[in-house]
């Protein structure tokens, strides 16, 4: 059995450092409602780090329709744009431990991957945001990426 993996472009957005270069990237996370709707909502690069080329942690607000759909389900896409491609990443996740107040963690394993782009474009960028107080807020970014990593070794 095949076992999918984040692309090395991913992995190295998502590892948790040079969080100043990646403060203004917004992703997508979709989940699915208990009345089967799919729910999307923003995350950044201060919430989501890869452990390795096959796991995340995740971090997201605890009581949050997220929150919420992913401890029913176990299931999330993350769309994001690295490098001119749009990608598409399914995980499966296990609720963890909490690691920091107001936030709930989760392990995900990856279970697809899909990459998109077209042959006569590039992607210039994704969604992108201006942080009202990015001093603050990358603080609080590398706060929890320290937190989620304080007891993983990672391989990316």
């Amino acid at each position: 059995m095949n076992k999918a993996e984040l692309p090395k472009a991913v992995r190295v957005f998502l590892n948790g450092k040079d969080l100043e270069r990646k403060q203004r990237d917004a992703m997508l996370l979709s989940t699915v409602t208990s009345e089967g709707f799919p729910y999307v909502a923003m995350i950044s690069a201060g919430e989501l780090v890869a452990i390795s080329s096959s796991r995340v942690k995740l971090l997201v607000w605890k009581g949050t329709t997220s929150a919420k759909n992913m401890i029913q389900n176990h299931k999330a896409t993350v769309t994001l744009v690295v490098e001119g491609k749009a990608y598409y990443i399914k995980f499966w996740l296990k609720k963890e431990a909490p690691v920091l107040s107001g936030y709930e963690l989760f392990t995900g394993e990856v279970a697809a991957v899909k990459e998109d782009y077209a042959k006569y474009a590039v992607l210039t960028s994704g969604i992108q945001f201006q942080l009202h107080d990015s001093k603050q807020v990358l603080s609080r970014w590398k706060q929890s990426i320290a937190a989620v990593l304080s007891t993983e070794k990672t391989d990316s």
